[in-house]
């Protein structure tokens, strides 16, 4: 899978666009995290991503 971030860095950095999906909590993140602490925002999301990418592949292969 591949999922997109656009990050608007002046004056500060900003979550500017994104393909992530809708039920990943992306604005609490983003509000929780950016601009101060870019490298737990990307490590917390990398997570939920991953952890979506699994369920998704134990469904399908349930099926």
């Amino acid at each position: 899978d591949r999922f997109q971030l656009e990050f608007q860095g002046s004056p500060e950095l900003r979550l500017r666009r994104h393909s992530i999906p809708p039920f990943i909590p992306l604005q609490r993140l983003s509000r929780e995290f950016l601009p101060r602490q870019p490298r737990e925002f990307l490590e917390l999301l990398l997570g939920h991503l991953n952890a979506f990418v699994a369920r998704r592949e134990q469904l399908r292969l349930a099926q």
